[in-house]
């Protein structure tokens, strides 16, 4: 008799963090019923990185997972709470995925959210803090294809605003003095376009770079979805 599979739902940003705890997820066989990103509908954008919401449509498009879009409203937690809720009733989603990495109240908050909601908690990217540059490497070289949408102006200049993440950002990020280097203190965002667990890949067609808060952000305006090659090409291996 077959077992059955749990029913997760991923947290969801567009950034490296949620897709390789989706990646992981996907790996030990949970059945994703749906990505879940907090938004402001009045701003049009997601919260985590800003992202407009057609271009964070579009890459659920590209992974074939339906998303959820849960405004924030003027409580950013109860909406949380109550979105996961209904998807819990109307999904049959056991648990909830997140892409914390290490710091302990993020982790915290995020079992307390999915205990309110009524579902567990997974954080299968969990790791310790001097274990991030693996796990950079690991998302490079996997093959995924990842873009810097935010980058923090006391740590970055504008040029890295837009740069990919491979093999050169792998050593430049190492020089960087008092950086994460999976940013997981908020000293950068990526979105990601393409990689193994993609149906199809995201080419950027129209951004620009701009100062907004304290942020370099990569204001990303249109994109396309393409057809995946038949052999994986490009892949940078460290």
């Amino acid at each position: 008799m077959d077992r059955k599979k749990t029913k997760v739902a991923i947290s969801w940003s567009g950034g490296k963090d949620g897709c390789l705890a989706l990646y992981r997820t996907l790996k030990e066989e949970k059945e994703v019923e749906c990505l879940v990103s907090m938004v402001s509908e009045k701003y049009e954008r997601n919260h985590a990185h800003g992202l407009r919401l057609d271009i964070l449509k579009q890459q659920a498009e590209a992974l074939n997972i339906p998303l959820v879009l849960v405004n924030s409203g003027e409580d950013y937690e109860q909406a949380l709470i109550q979105a996961l809720y209904d998807i819990k009733q109307d999904r049959g989603v056991d648990e909830i995925v997140f892409g914390s990495l290490y710091a302990e109240e993020d982790r915290k908050w995020n079992e307390e959210v999915a205990m309110k909601a009524g579902l567990t908690s997974s954080f299968p990217v969990w790791i310790s803090e001097n274990e991030s540059s693996l796990l950079l490497k690991e998302f490079i070289t996997l093959g995924f294809s990842a873009v810097v949408c935010r980058a923090s102006d006391k740590v970055f200049d504008p040029s890295w605003a837009g740069r990919m993440l491979d093999r050169d950002f792998f050593e430049d990020i190492h020089n960087k003095k008092d950086c994460c280097v999976m940013g997981e203190a908020g000293e950068y965002h990526t979105f990601v376009l393409d990689g193994p667990i993609f149906s199809k890949t995201i080419q950027l067609e129209k951004s620009g770079v701009v100062l907004n808060s304290g942020l370099w952000s990569l204001d990303i305006e249109d994109c396309q979805l393409l057809e995946k090659k038949s052999e994986m090409e490009g892949i940078n291996q460290l």
